[in-house]
């Protein structure tokens, strides 16, 4: 069926006017209905988060009040000072000398006959210094072989003031150290 309408232009104008406005009307208080439900979600949701935020604060604070933890964490402090201690100490061993290599192999090359009577190391130079006696110059230049062909000791230096007596023959000798006394080259 056909709808007639009999109004004049200006009242169809202003009752599509009014209707619009009706529905534009209802369409805000739709808007309005589910913006306050989402601003009453969101608001509960910040304060269950801020609830829970809070507690946590709390479980934060007791934790660092508690004494086991506080006795851990002086636990780490001292671990994190024994490790700096630690490559203090590293760094110094690089430097160092192990004699006991040193040692075993002079006693093990020393023939009967030889006394030492001075051994010194001047670290500048990285040399070893040994004084001593030879009972003969046979001992002596048995000594000085064996030294030379040591693996302990390179650059061996003897003055010729060593070789003038036949009998109780003072000796001095020069030694670079080799890499078998060095620590570094044992790591």
């Amino acid at each position: 069926m056909n709808n007639l309408n009999l109004l004049p232009p200006d009242e169809i104008n202003n009752l599509e006017a009014k209707q619009f406005i009706r529905l534009l009307r209802n369409f805000s208080v739709w808007i309005l209905f589910f913006l306050i439900i989402f601003i009453i979600f969101l608001s509960s949701i910040i304060f269950y988060f801020s609830t829970i935020l809070k507690a946590q604060n709390e479980l934060i604070e007791i934790r660092k009040n508690d004494e086991r933890t506080q006795y851990l964490t002086e636990i780490e402090d001292k671990i994190k000072e024994l490790n700096k201690n630690l490559v203090k100490i590293r760094s110094k061993q690089k430097e160092m000398i192990i004699w006991t290599p040193v040692m075993e192999e002079l006693s093990e090359i020393i023939p009967t006959g030889i006394y030492l009577t001075d051994l010194s190391y001047q670290e500048s130079l990285k040399k070893l210094s040994l004084r001593g006696i030879a009972n003969t110059r046979e001992n002596f230049l048995n000594f000085q072989d064996k030294l030379n062909k040591s693996s302990c000791f390179e650059e061996i230096e003897a003055p010729l003031s060593n070789l003038i007596k036949q009998n109780n023959v003072d000796f001095v000798f020069n030694i670079k150290m080799n890499s078998c006394s060095l620590l570094e080259d044992n790591n």
